[in-house]
């Protein structure tokens, strides 16, 4: 038999069996402070994540990179709109430094309208705060990390088509720049950004507006620039090119600032690394682990770059891609070509030539291979390389160019 239950007491009669705490004792003055206090905090929190550029307020999401004095960061717009905030602190910056800065500033509304080149949309220059603002179109991914991406594995190989591809869309924005007469100066992945999936051209901390259509003089107390991508002529004073040596001139004395010779051809240099790193998963010089005697095997003309038949993962290279290399990273900047001639259709590298059907690709050393191949299986015995290249393909292709030629 269940027990019975006794009814309910009234609500009233109700008493908890552990009796509630007091109330603390604060006095209004606490209570109003404590209060305050909170929103101060919010408030102050709200206002240390944004930012004001021209009266304008932009939140906070996130840092992209920073160096040296400045900042970039990931921010939004009141309308949602997300876009790349670059701030730089000029408390400790020199005239020069500031000269620089505003010099990117005229050269990106220069290049304004260009479809190649990060948009500039807002910029602000804080004298009291000694901060420099700039907004920007917002980039996805930079080419740095697309190539991180594809070469940082283990079966990375060389891939024809997606170096050609980009190889063209970075020749695109290089050739806009350079057809405003203005000289990069610090070409490398991280400086060429995927905008809505297109390639564009971002810091143009040093670059230059050319004083004539072959180079500018550029003072420099230090060097600057990414030494893996740098031109030789970026790395030396004017002087000590060769073409500019004077004989019983003394090295080393000091003259003032380092005058550095820069012009359209160093960009096409910083171009050829980029795309020899595509090619062979590394860059030219990379392979020289002390800096210093990185950049002097990049100065030294005497120093042979090399160019292996296979690139990355074994693959073997087009003839045309290896020549491309060779032309872009001469030292004599004047045998460089232009990144005009560079996307011309006679490039056969961007363009290249379509076989006949039924054709087969063939070299004169693969050609002279097959022959002495043949005729040394038919005397019974092999053929040595020297023997190929010297002797029997050499004087195959003779006989040939002699019958041509009549």
């Amino acid at each position: 038999v269940s027990p019975v239950r006794q009814p309910l007491a009234a609500r009233s009669q109700n008493t908890p069996r552990r009796p509630a705490p007091p109330p603390p004792k604060m006095s209004l003055l606490e209570t109003a402070t404590a209060t305050a206090g909170a929103a101060t905090t919010s408030h102050s929190s709200k206002k240390r994540n944004n930012i004001r550029v021209n009266g304008k307020s932009y939140t906070r999401l996130e840092i992209l990179g920073r160096g040296g004095s400045s900042k970039v960061w990931r921010v939004m717009a009141e309308n949602g709109k997300i876009y790349a905030l670059k701030r730089v602190s000029l408390e400790d910056a020199d005239e020069t430094a500031v000269r620089g800065y505003k010099g990117e500033i005229d050269l990106l509304k220069k290049l304004e309208g260009n479809d190649r080149v990060v948009t500039i949309l807002d910029y602000e220059m804080n004298n009291e705060k000694q901060m420099l603002s700039v907004l920007m179109e917002m980039g996805e991914l930079d080419f740095n990390r697309i190539l991180s991406l594809r070469y940082n594995t283990e079966d990375a190989v060389f891939d024809p088509s997606f170096t050609r591809y980009y190889w063209r869309e970075m020749l695109v924005c290089i050739a806009a720049v350079h057809s405003h007469d203005i000289v990069h100066s610090d070409l490398k992945p991280a400086n060429f950004v995927l905008v809505k999936g297109l390639l564009k051209l971002i810091d143009f901390g040093i670059a230059n507006a050319i004083e004539t259509d072959e180079t500018v003089n550029v003072h420099r107390d230090n060097q600057v620039g990414t030494p893996n991508y740098m031109s030789p002529e970026s790395l030396m004073d004017s002087s000590e090119l060769p073409e500019n040596k004077v004989p019983g001139a003394m090295r080393g004395h000091d003259r003032g600032p380092r005058v550095m010779k820069l012009g359209k051809p160093s960009d096409i240099w910083s171009l050829g690394c980029i795309l020899y790193q595509m090619t062979y998963g590394r860059q030219p010089f990379a392979h020289i682990s002390n800096q210093l005697s990185r950049c002097r095997a990049i100065i030294d003309w005497n120093y042979a770059i090399e160019y292996p038949a296979r690139g990355l993962g074994g693959v073997t290279l087009p003839h045309s891609l290896i020549r491309l290399l060779k032309k872009c990273l001469e030292r004599d900047q004047h045998k460089r070509p232009t990144a005009a001639e560079l996307l011309s259709e006679t490039d056969e590298f961007l363009h290249p030539r379509e076989l006949p059907e039924g054709a087969l690709p063939m070299t004169e050393e693969l050609l002279g291979r097959i022959l002495c191949s043949v005729v040394g299986k038919c005397k019974g015995r092999e053929v040595g390389d020297a023997e190929v290249m010297n002797v029997w393909a050499g004087a195959y292709f003779e006989s040939l160019r002699k019958n041509l030629g009549a």
